[in-house]
Formats: structure tokens, sequence, C-alpha cells
């Protein structure tokens, strides 16, 4: 845990290792979240009270820890700044519209679109960060969204109210990972964390409030709080493993290696409802494998020999 408010050295074995640890959990998530989302009659609701849940315990980590308090004392205006910008896109608006979007499209349309986010992210930091990961993950990179697409029903893929949501969620999401590998440079990950998700919540409250939907509280099921508890238990896995990954790798491994998390899903799936799995989806969950595989080689092998 000391690293979660102190300044260790950059270590990117411990970042892909976080990374890895982030494609378990997305892959849990993606098969819960499927279930949950549907749940809701008020998709920002829902994302308020599991982002909630994550923001309160990160606020109590938080508090507890003199050093952390100590290092908000002497955060500067810009980084103050950015640490806002880190909670209004990645802590409320990119998760509101993503869940709104999950909600309207198809299932199918929505995954297309959430798979183009590593490359997004790749195509950032490479710009304005100046990741250089080699050839070899590039072509990784290729390989991931081949394997990521193939299987997919193009035939089913709707232009339907629900893309401008998912699309603008997107890259939101690939700009916050940019400017919270940006800030790790200076400020520690449980600051930056608990900005991010406690910051974000009180945001969406506020949203929530002035649109008249926070009364739906009242009307909730024992089910749905209980879906709330667990989604926000797995979006708190998610947030510390994926920033603690970023604290020690480049932001395209760390967002690469989790968007292999469908391999873990269709494991779940494939389990849980014994369901038979299609062949053409074994060749995108092996070209996923190949690609996870040349990134945690090459990729790590190039951090390790750049420090």
């Amino acid at each position: 845990m000391a690293d979660l408010a102190g300044k260790r050295p950059v270590n990117p074995r411990l970042g892909y290792t976080f990374a890895s640890l982030t494609m378990l959990v997305s892959g849990v998530a993606i098969y819960v979240n499927s279930i949950g989302v549907r749940m809701f009659p008020d998709s920002t609701l829902y994302t308020l009270l599991k982002n909630a849940v994550v923001g309160t315990v990160l606020l109590g980590a938080f508090v507890v820890r003199a050093d952390a308090r100590a290092e908000l004392r002497k955060v500067s205006h810009r980084e103050l700044s950015l640490l806002l910008v880190v909670a209004l896109i990645g802590g409320s608006i990119a998760y509101a519209l993503d869940f709104r979007g999950l909600q309207i499209a198809t299932p199918v349309t929505a995954s297309l679109i959430d798979h183009t986010q590593f490359v997004f992210v790749a195509l950032l930091a490479a710009l304005f960060l100046r990741e250089r990961v080699g050839g070899a993950v590039w072509a990784a990179l290729g390989v991931l969204l081949v394997g990521l697409t193939i299987g997919v029903k193009f035939d089913t893929v709707r232009w339907d109210a629900g893309i401008p949501y998912l699309l603008a969620a997107t890259a939101l999401f690939a700009v916050d990972f940019i400017l919270i590998k940006y800030l790790l440079r200076t400020v520690s990950a449980l600051t930056v964390m608990t900005f991010k998700m406690f910051v974000g919540a009180v945001l969406l409250l506020a949203f929530v409030a002035a649109t008249g939907h926070l009364r739906l509280v009242t009307r909730l099921q024992a089910i749905q709080w209980e879906f709330v508890a667990i989604t926000g238990l797995i979006l708190l896995a998610f947030t510390v493993t994926s920033i603690l990954g970023l604290r020690h790798a480049s932001a395209t491994a760390v967002t690469a290696i989790p968007a292999a998390a469908p391999i873990v899903t269709t494991v779940l799936v494939a389990f849980s409802r014994e369901v038979a799995i299609a062949p053409v989806k074994w060749l995108g969950l092996a070209l996923m494998l190949v690609a996870l595989l040349m990134i945690l080689v090459f990729g790590f092998r190039r951090e390790l020999r750049l420090g």
C-alpha cells in the first residue's frame, strides 16, 4: 500500500502485473455490468451509486493517511486543476455517457465501439506523452484489434441513439487516461484515485439531483442494492489496479492489456450459461491471446530497458 500515497521508483514489472490484474477484473466487470445496468431505470443513478461506493472507500483511505493529506496541501494550482478535470471527465461524465449508451445501443454496437479505446490511448500517448512502445507492440495492437472484431456480426451493428454516447465516452476515457498518466509523474496514485472517484461521484450526485432522479433511490429493491455493492467493489478493484498500472508502465500497455478482457468474460459465460462458443470466436480469442503475449513480452522488455 506504500505505493498508493508514496512516490516509489517506477517499476515496469509492477505496472504490467497491475495491468494484467485489471484485465481479469475487467473481464468480470463486463459480465456483471451487462446484467446490472439493465436493472436500473436510470443508468446515471446506477453509475452514481457504484461510483459513490468507490469514492467513499478511497476517501476513507485518503483521510487516514497523513502523507496523503500533507501532499494535498502542497499540490500546485495546475495539478489541482488537472485533478478536477480528471474527476469531471473520468469520474463522472464519461461513466454517465457510457452506461447511457449501453442501455440504448445493441450489445454488438457497444462492444465494437468500446474496442477502439486502447487505440485512442496509444495514439494520444504517442502524441502528447511521447511514448515510444516499438514496432512489435504496435503490431500487437493491430492483432488485438482484429481479434476483438472477429466474430462480430456486423449486420447487427446499428447506428442508433446510443452511438454518440458511446463514442463520446470512449474518447473521454482515453483523454482521462492520458491526463492521469501525466499527473502521476508528480502526484501520488491515492490522490489521483480519490479525486477521480469521490469528486466525480459528487459531481454525478449534483447532476442526478438536478434532474430529479435522485428520488428513485427510495424505490430500489434489495437485489438492486446488492448489484450496487458488487459492481462498486469491482470498480474499486479496477480503479486501483489500472491507476497503479499507469504509475509504473506506459499508458499504451496498461490500456491494451485489459482490452483482452473478453477472454475472461467468454470463459465466465461459457461456464455459467453452458453455451457453445462458435469456432470463429475461438479464432478471435486466440488472436487476442497472441497479442496479449506479444505486449507482455516485447512491451515489457522495452520498458524495462528504457527504465
